[in-house]
């Protein structure tokens, strides 16, 4: 009977992954974090939290509760800003913008640009599998890179309470002269 068992989680896990990744619009990214599922959801509404995952990219604030401004390019002479609010559904957290805040969106509906999290138990205890979905005006391919990279610094801050970096980090080449 253990093995059934065993198979039917596996099977539903699976279907649950193949109705993720056809569901909605935008690139998506998967990663498992070794944090209790409430631990991980919380970090993602801290927008100082956000500011330190996004690094130079953008820096996030939060304006009033649930809405958010975006700094990106925040060292730029023009950052671009964009406002969402946040929107909690069971399982998923979503950062949507306005409705036509950007006329270069990816697709040709009215859709606003959003970030989505998804969030779901580990298979055997290992923590929680999050998903994040991003539907922008930039090319599929910069939004892949772009979300895998927040993702796996989340997870790296949250697990060892430090982000990656290459910073100070020591090599056998000679400094430039």
């Amino acid at each position: 009977m253990h093995y059934i068992d065993k198979a039917r989680e596996q099977l539903v896990d699976l279907v649950g992954k193949v109705v993720d990744s056809t569901a909605g619009s935008g690139n998506s990214q998967t990663l498992t974090i070794s944090r209790s599922r409430s631990e991980v959801e919380q970090f993602w509404r801290d927008p100082g939290r956000l500011s330190e995952v996004l690094g130079d990219v953008a820096e996030v604030r939060s304006t009033e509760p649930n809405n958010y401004e975006w700094t990106l390019n925040p060292g730029a002479d023009e950052p671009t800003k964009w406002n969402t609010t946040l929107v909690e559904d069971d399982g998923r957290l979503r950062f949507v913008g306005e409705a036509g805040e950007d006329s270069t969106a990816q697709d040709s509906t009215d859709d606003p640009p959003e970030v989505e999290l998804t969030f779901r138990d580990a298979p055997h205890d290992l923590g929680t599998e999050v998903t994040i979905r991003a539907k922008t005006p930039v090319p599929d391919i910069l939004t892949g890179a772009a979300t895998f990279k927040v993702l796996y610094r989340a997870r790296a801050l949250l697990q060892t309470g430090e982000l990656p970096t290459l910073m100070h980090n020591p090599s056998a080449r000679q400094a430039a002269r």
